[in-house]
């Protein structure tokens, strides 16, 4: 420690004292977040305040378990993931059509085994030794047929069909006009449906298998990271793509409405994912040999 001045007249120790005081006043209130003063061979000094660390949301964090002995669990090793929010379209289920959804950008949080990532008992998922843990973000989708155009004058929407077209008859030409009047019936008709999405939930999932579950139209499928666990059930390799909120949307599909079974289904298809490896897609190392 450094020495007192010498100089006379002056009440040195007196003023140590009361620092001592002030010290001891500050130490118990702590004023200063995360430091104080810190009592140094140079003297005191302000201590730097602690740094808030921010992790972001769907940051994971992956935790091993033990038995009572202290033994490591192989087949104990959970995975826990911070709350996050995916942003996409709410409506009522079953709701009438003929408008937009209720709410165009609604927060939906999703759930770990029916349990909220916010939950105050946090769920997690387990993840099995000796394999690669994929994780999947799991949005489910409704859907409301909304029709957008009937005729010339009926329909959700008003579409009305123009006709550029004209018939001759004895030398005299005459415009081809649509009607509705029961005496002609519709000679023209426009039959045009929209599909609209809307999400019904998020869940977050965990598989072993490469191949990625097949997408269609009730659900959408986001990789958002994986855990490589040796035989004793800890981490040897990792990576994680989700970091932050997810905005999802679901684009609206026009079909006509009298596609019969001959024609195409809506919505198509997708191709069947079965055979391509998520190790070929994203160079994830596959399956570690257990036994």
């Amino acid at each position: 420690m450094n020495k007192l001045p010498t100089a006379k007249g002056v009440p040195f120790k007196k003023i140590r004292a009361k620092f001592s005081e002030l010290f001891a006043y500050l130490k118990r209130v702590q004023p200063i977040p995360g430091g104080l003063l810190e009592i140094t061979p140079e003297g005191f000094k302000v201590k730097r305040p602690l740094q808030k660390i921010h992790r972001p949301q769907f940051n994971p964090t992956c935790v091993r378990a033990y038995d009572s002995a202290g033994g490591v669990d192989p087949s104990g090793t959970k995975l826990f993931i911070k709350t996050g929010y995916v942003f996409g379209p709410w409506d009522y289920d079953g709701s009438d059509s003929d408008r937009l959804n209720a709410l165009n950008q609604f927060p939906f949080e999703p759930t770990i085994s029916s349990t909220l990532l916010s939950d105050d008992d946090k769920p997690s998922l387990t993840l099995e030794p000796g394999y690669t843990n994929f994780i999947l973000l799991k949005i489910e989708w409704g859907e409301r047929t909304d029709v957008i155009g009937k005729s010339s004058s009926g329909g959700s929407y008003h579409i009305e069909p123009s006709l550029n077209a004209k018939v001759t008859v004895d030398s005299t030409d005459y415009s081809v006009v649509s009607t509705d009047t029961s005496l002609y019936g519709n000679g023209v008709i426009v039959s045009l449906s929209e599909i609209n999405y809307y999400i019904k939930g998020v869940t977050i999932v965990s598989q072993t298998s490469e191949n990625m579950p097949r997408e269609n139209g009730a659900f959408t499928y986001v990789l958002a990271g994986y855990y490589t666990l040796n035989n004793y059930g800890a981490p040897t390799d990792t990576r994680w793509f989700l970091e932050g909120p997810v905005w999802a949307h679901n684009h609206p599909r026009i079909v006509d409405s009298t596609t019969g079974e001959e024609d195409r289904t809506e919505p198509p298809a997708p191709i069947d994912p079965d055979g391509i490896g998520l190790s070929d897609l994203h160079d994830v190392p596959g399956y570690v040999e257990t036994g």
